[in-house]
């Protein structure tokens, strides 16, 4: 099958092979649909959980190593209180991805994918900060993560629309209503 270019170069995209198993036919297809969209979300908010936890902490050994006034920029309480607010919203993050995978509710997957979409982003530009310029640069495998962090954002859903299935729009595609209790 023909490959297709992907944002993030670590991945190819590929059509289905031919013979696959078909997740519905006729009026099942929504509901297939929807399963499908609620498994990605799961996926894609554990993967950027990951990628924004992978940031910290090459960003962390980083500042360690790196000095300007002859001591490591890791001291400095600006650069703490910068990776303490990635830290705080990376934990956030994660049990809402725990309780995301125990309900598999819409709502519940698209405020996990959200808060670990953002968390993930947020992290990316702390890193990209407190690298400097080392970052911007292709070789640096930070630019892999960064480009991770960004695709992982809006995949499955933006976080526009994440945010509206949490608060209960009945009109965001992908997602359904959220449960009322």
């Amino acid at each position: 099958p023909r490959v297709r270019r992907s944002l993030d170069p670590a991945r190819r995209l590929r059509l289905p092979r031919p013979g696959g198993e078909l997740l519905g036919v006729g009026p099942s297809i929504g509901v297939a649909a929807a399963d499908a969209v609620r498994w990605a979300r799961l996926a894609t908010a554990a993967q950027a959980l990951g990628v924004g936890l992978a940031l910290l902490d090459r960003t962390v050994a980083y500042v360690k190593q790196r000095s300007q006034f002859g001591v490591p920029i890791g001291s400095f309480q600006a650069v703490r209180h910068r990776l303490a607010d990635a830290k705080i919203a990376l934990e956030f993050a994660r049990p809402l991805i725990f309780g995301a995978a125990l309900s598999m509710d819409p709502a519940d997957l698209a405020a996990a994918k959200v808060a670990a979409g953002e968390a993930a982003y947020g992290a990316a530009r702390t890193a990209l900060q407190l690298h400097g310029a080392i970052g911007y640069t292709a070789e640096y495998d930070l630019s892999l993560w960064l480009t991770k962090a960004r695709a992982l954002r809006s995949a499955w859903g933006s976080p526009g629309e994440c945010r509206a299935l949490v608060l209960g729009a009945d009109d965001v595609p992908g997602g359904g209503a959220r449960r009322r209790s």
